[in-house]
């Protein structure tokens, strides 16, 4: 009977939440993106100005074979989760196009950031959107710069701010890089 009772009282649960549930009837499958919470940072993001965000049919033929587990939904998803997803897709053949030498070396960052104590990963987190900033020559240079250095010299670099902060450590003449060309 207290079976009995309460399937019946799940089974109303349900019915009565199932409006709530239910979608506008425009053909969109809700995801993570269509409810946004107060503070998430995963919610539908603007797409900055000057994006086009392409309908299906805009795809190239390449594009909507790589991405057609989304072909029914992709015109009614918001116009930020699909910039990410023709993100993800870019991204995905840069990693592809590079040789193993050149993975190895992002998975040796990827793990040397890792493994910095959290200030100075946020650290060289300002310093890398600083950077970006830059004139290229100046960053090339810079970059050349933080390359030359040994793991030492790069993190007391760090320590102090990082490239694009502050000046880089005082180098010693065998220390020193050769002059660019």
């Amino acid at each position: 009977m207290n079976r009995r009772l309460l399937r019946g009282a799940l089974a109303l649960a349900l019915l009565l939440a199932a409006p709530a549930w239910a979608h506008s009837g425009d053909g969109a499958r809700h995801g993570r993106d269509d409810f946004p919470h107060e503070g998430h940072p995963r919610g539908p993001a603007p797409v900055p100005a000057g994006v086009s965000v392409p309908s299906w049919s805009q795809l190239s033929p390449e594009q909507q074979a790589k991405l057609a587990e989304l072909a029914p939904h992709w015109d009614q998803m918001p116009a930020s989760r699909r910039v990410r997803a023709l993100e993800r897709l870019e991204r995905k053949a840069r990693w592809e196009a590079m040789t193993p030498e050149q993975r190895e070396k992002l998975r040796e960052g990827a793990r040397n950031f890792r493994d910095l104590p959290p200030e100075l990963r946020e650290k060289m987190r300002i310093s890398m959107a600083t950077l970006r900033q830059l004139p290229e020559a100046e960053r090339k240079e810079l970059f050349r710069l933080w390359r030359s250095l040994d793991p030492a010299q790069r993190r007391a670099w760090l320590e102090q701010g990082g490239p694009g902060i502050s000046p880089p450590p005082k180098a010693t003449p065998a220390d020193r890089p050769p002059p660019a060309r």
